[in-house]
């Protein structure tokens, strides 16, 4: 299931179904920022959360470093976990204006492996997190795996159930030409939100189920159960 013609076919299904949206900044900083805002609410609260920071602190390493904890979260309450977040945020800010002086182009200018290395080091940032800023920001080969895309992956049969982040990470990048990442990773999330539900996946109505090893087992089940009946 993993060759490329498969996995190329599911993209380009999946692009006449979706407008993928785009970043509306190449600034690594506020990519960083803005995904680690993103985790467990939708994108319009990220986005609102990104607005407040813009107008009462400003998004750069150096303000969120003296911004205080308090402000920083009032400005990202409205995408959740904001104790959490808040923390974080500055947390990272510090060490980048610390170990970088602020820029984090002094990453982004190393080897991929450099890189995520270096990003991967950063308080509370793990591979998804570090992979979005190298790949968006950067244009770095590297193909970011979500909660999303970690599901259809492994629905569809490109890894088997136990596989984790870098198995499917691999298979997605061994699939797939550098220049599809981008829009694939956002074309998944989208499919994995609308279709692809963690509870209720709308096998019926999914345009990539000729290409998915559950909604065969499903089929093959539904089958069965009509030949006892």
């Amino acid at each position: 299931m993993e060759d490329k013609k498969n996995l190329s076919s599911i993209v380009r299904v999946l692009e006449k179904i979706y407008v993928p949206w785009r970043w509306e900044t190449r600034d690594p900083f506020k990519i960083l920022i803005s995904t680690i805002l993103s985790q467990r609410t939708n994108w319009m609260n990220v986005k609102e959360a990104i607005e407040r920071l813009e107008n009462k602190i400003g998004i750069s390493p150096y303000a969120l470093a003296k911004a205080s904890i308090e402000d920083i979260k009032e400005c990202i309450r409205i995408a959740g976990l904001y104790n959490m977040k808040s923390v974080r945020i500055k947390e990272i800010a510090k060490v980048i204006v610390e170990r970088f002086g602020g820029d984090l182009n002094r990453i982004l200018n190393l080897s991929l492996n450099e890189a995520r290395k270096e990003f991967l080091g950063l308080p509370g940032v793990g591979f998804k997190t570090a992979d979005v800023v190298l790949l968006f920001a950067a244009g770095k080969p590297v193909f970011p795996v979500d909660t999303h895309i970690v599901r259809i992956s492994k629905r569809i049969g490109i890894v088997g159930d136990k596989a984790g982040y870098e198995d499917i990470r691999r298979a997605w990048e061994k699939g797939l030409p550098h220049e599809k990442y981008a829009v694939a990773h956002v074309l998944l999330i989208m499919h994995g939100r609308n279709v692809c539900k963690s509870g209720k996946p709308l096998c019926d109505k999914c345009s990539i189920s000729k290409f998915c090893a559950f909604y065969h087992k499903l089929k093959r089940g539904a089958r069965g159960e009509s030949c006892k009946k």
